[in-house]
């Protein structure tokens, strides 16, 4: 299986993947809208097909992978509110329920062999200990829904049409290229410029993931297939949640900066989430994937990052 059909290739997790797919010999494809930025992958476009389109357009989607003949499907691609206002509802059921559905509906008629999905720990139910793959679902928020019921449409696809599947469960991500409105992000900017953070109590303790653990969480997927089932989910996280407190001071400690916190300035969102951690047997057995990055050298490669992008 060497041609991959990427979408969300110039996102945050997107972007570093590409590149490794290129660095592992794979021909890349990539769908992207007409209007999309492009500056995080610029490097490397005279390597990659590019195809201009939109997931929403069944059409687009079908010319794409007409024309390209990919042997796997990753998809990245997702329209992310923690917090949706009403003129979100269409386009986020759009590109994250529809768009899935024309890819699958693509990856049917033109016999591909893997669909590997993206989804998120927001699906499951609150729980106080590490969530398995069998934990119960019930998402925290509507952008959650929306990925659950993409979920049930690759595991349809799967059963029905052959389309084998995979779904990779994201535990909070963080890393260079981030977006800068993200936590992590905040947090280094505000330091950076001597600000005083507008932050929570920091009493929610979530599995903070690095980035490149993710993108090889994806190439594992591709080196360990076929699987035993048509259709899997499998939790990509650590299993060692860190308190949002113990983030910001170690950014604070890798930033030597010593400013007086105001904790509880922000309140806390309605449907906020205060515990998530990730049980990986599942995926050390399947993949033999597990991460490798420790929060604090992922933390340091982070301000590094956005410390040089602040210096262009």
């Amino acid at each position: 299986m060497k041609r991959i059909l990427v979408t969300g290739a110039n996102g945050f997790i997107g972007s570093r993947l590409v590149k490794k797919l290129l660095d592992r010999g794979y021909d890349v494809g990539i769908l992207v809208r007409e209007s999309s930025d492009l500056r995080s992958i610029d490097t490397i476009l005279d390597r990659i097909s590019v195809f201009r389109g939109d997931i929403r357009n069944c059409e687009d989607v079908s010319d794409t992978v007409v024309k390209f003949i990919p042997d796997v499907v990753m998809h990245l691609v997702t329209y992310y509110a923690v917090e949706h206002s009403s003129s979100e509802v269409n386009v986020m059921v759009e590109t994250n329920v529809m768009g899935t559905i024309n890819l699958l509906e693509a990856a049917r008629m033109n016999k591909v062999k893997l669909f590997i999905n993206t989804s998120t720990c927001a699906v499951y139910e609150q729980q106080d200990r590490a969530l398995s793959e069998q934990d119960p679902v019930s998402p925290q928020n509507l952008y959650a829904l929306t990925k659950l019921q993409a979920e049930e449409a690759c595991r349809f696809y799967a059963l029905n049409y052959s389309v084998d599947g995979i779904t990779l469960r994201l535990f909070p991500p963080y890393g260079p290229g981030d977006h800068e409105r993200r936590l992590i992000p905040y947090l280094i900017h505000a330091f950076s410029t001597n600000q005083t953070p507008q932050i929570t109590s920091g009493e929610q303790k979530w599995d903070f993931i690095f980035v490149d653990d993710i993108v090889d969480a994806y190439i594992a997927v591709l080196t360990t297939y076929p699987f035993r089932e048509r259709y899997d989910v499998i939790n990509i996280g650590t299993g060692n949640p860190r308190s949002v407190r113990q983030i910001v001071q170690s950014i604070m400690k890798l930033m030597n900066k010593d400013i007086e916190l105001s904790w509880g300035v922000l309140p806390h969102r309605k449907n906020e989430l205060w515990y998530n951690s990730s049980d990986n047997k599942k995926a050390e057995d399947l993949l033999g994937w597990k991460p490798v990055t420790d929060i604090h050298d992922g933390l340091r490669m982070t301000i590094e990052y956005f410390s040089q992008e602040r210096n262009v």
